[in-house]
């Protein structure tokens, strides 16, 4: 049976040696110190190699977590790749920051063993169930007791391509608070409280 593969990026030499440590005995893992390395590794690796799922510390020297995070939604071949944040970093505005560039979820450090384990084969397998198709499941969402405007109908579309709020506004052609406010409505509406989570609705 083949193993998911995590990327752990991490310019702190004891934390990526542990974090590794510890993935390496469920999932192929590869750590990287900084994240050009990181991204220098998937052009090498041509598809043949991406990971199921990137671990990603926001406060590194150089290229921080939210530029690695902007260059791979940026770029077709790895936006689809899950992304959780691995991060010292608390307050709210950072976290926002994260979550409206479609990072999936935020783990605060030091992560006890068990929950970094629990929250990754979260995202892995909802993930792989969705099978990367991006296609809403329609029986589902009829079967909501609010349904969706053609309009939230929409953005959830884009949501479930992995699109950022920038991207949904650009592509719809509507203002960014009119994006937010779209997209709360949409996570209202499917009781999802993170973006990602979206996936639980397609075919």
């Amino acid at each position: 049976m083949n193993r998911n593969r995590i990327m752990v990026v991490d310019d702190d030499a004891e934390t990526l040696n542990l974090m590794v440590r510890q993935l390496e005995s469920l999932y192929d893992t590869e750590g990287f110190a900084s994240g050009a390395d990181a991204l220098e590794a998937l052009d090498r690796a041509k598809g043949e190699r991406y990971p199921d799922l990137i671990l990603l510390d926001i406060s590194m020297d150089g290229m921080d977590g939210y530029e690695v995070l902007r260059r791979l939604k940026a770029n077709e071949k790895y936006r689809r790749i899950p992304v959780v944040f691995l991060t010292g970093m608390t307050d709210e505005v950072s976290e926002c920051k994260g979550l409206e560039m479609d990072v999936v979820d935020y783990l605060k450090k030091p992560v006890p063993g068990k929950v970094l384990f629990a929250r990754l084969q979260h995202y892995l397998d909802l993930y792989s169930d969705a099978g990367g198709k991006g296609q809403l499941n329609e029986y589902m969402l009829e079967a909501l007791s609010s349904p969706l405007t053609d309009r939230e109908r929409e953005v959830a579309g884009l949501m479930a391509e992995f699109r950022s709020d920038r991207e949904i506004s650009e592509i719809l052609f509507i203002s960014m608070p009119y994006t937010k406010k779209l997209v709360s409505s949409v996570k209202e509406k499917l009781m999802i409280e993170r973006r990602g989570d979206i996936r639980r609705y397609l075919l």
